[in-house]
């Protein structure tokens, strides 16, 4: 496969995933800039934006400029592993204030050794995430919000941001209560 069809096999990985979980998901083939998903619940009262990046070997490319732009809550990247083709796809989902941060963090980090290295500025943008760095989002599909009690969605959840860490606050399970019960990630 070549780059762009290994780019599109990953987003409709994606989609197709999102709908086996019993969300609503359209992808936008690179005709929308850092948007290659919308997807919603299936009540439709939670809407998230997905930026998809797919491997087949290797690492994850990006550009370190896509981690300076604005994000919001309702954001994620997935990433996606092709690497095996004998086995099926993995996922990582993470949300894109935590990866922006980590990629920041990582590129600051490697523009200082390279400074002290060869005695001047790293002038390319180019940024790789080998899998190690996202590990911790195997899987975690839940962070989305976008499905209750597993494979089926039940209702929406909302998500507060802490030091690039995601608290899950779900509406309570009492109707007569209208409280909300917490749970961390």
């Amino acid at each position: 496969m070549n780059t762009q069809q290994v780019a599109r096999a990953g987003e409709h990985f994606v989609a197709a995933e999102l709908h086996r979980r019993g969300a609503y998901a359209v992808t936008f083939a690179g005709n929308m800039p850092e948007i290659d998903i919308l997807a919603s619940d299936s009540a439709q009262s939670r809407t998230v934006a997905i930026q998809v990046k797919t491997r087949a070997s290797g690492t994850w490319q990006t550009d370190t400029r896509k981690a300076d732009r604005p994000t919001g809550p309702n954001r994620f990247w997935v990433f996606v592993d092709l690497a095996d083709p004998e086995a099926p796809p993995e996922y990582y989902v993470v949300p894109e204030k935590w990866i922006k941060r980590d990629i920041l963090k990582h590129d600051n980090a490697y523009r200082e050794r390279y400074r002290k290295e060869r005695g001047k500025e790293r002038p390319s943008t180019h940024h790789a995430i080998a899998p190690a760095r996202i590990m911790r989002w195997k899987g975690r599909w839940d962070v989305l919000g976008l499905f209750a009690g597993g494979v089926q969605e039940a209702r929406a959840r909302r998500f507060t941001w802490e030091e690039g860490d995601v608290t899950v606050i779900r509406p309570s399970r009492s109707r007569s209560s209208g409280g909300q019960s917490r749970a961390g990630s």
